[in-house]
């Protein structure tokens, strides 16, 4: 069985919400990201293994409106899929205040 996880953070200019990896024979399956920002042409992006050797796996940009407000969410049809035993990021940039949520399930491999 299949365990739910979400991980949510919020920083000024930098935020990166992460997942630990999840231990022996298991992987993280990345099923949602949300980001939200205050800059224009905002990126967002999930990074695998941010305690090792970082790569990115998804990066977009994304639009904030005249009024510095900007949001990304996006449901992945086919999950993205973590390493074997690797943590993983979403990462969202920002000037004053951004946010960042990953969310998905723990498998066994």
């Amino acid at each position: 069985m299949n365990s739910k996880f979400s991980v949510t953070h919020t920083h000024a200019t930098a935020a990166k919400a992460t997942k630990a990896a999840p231990g022996t024979g298991k992987r993280l399956l990345i099923t949602d990201i949300i980001g939200s920002s205050d800059k224009p042409d905002a990126q967002i992006k999930i990074i695998e293994d941010t305690a090792g050797t970082p790569v990115t796996k998804f990066q977009a940009q994304f639009r904030v409106d005249a009024t510095y407000n900007g949001v990304f969410h996006h449901v992945f049809k086919t999950p993205i899929q973590i390493t074997v035993n690797k943590s993983a990021s979403v990462e969202v940039d920002g000037t004053a205040v951004c946010c960042a949520n990953i969310a998905g399930e723990i498998t066994s491999h």
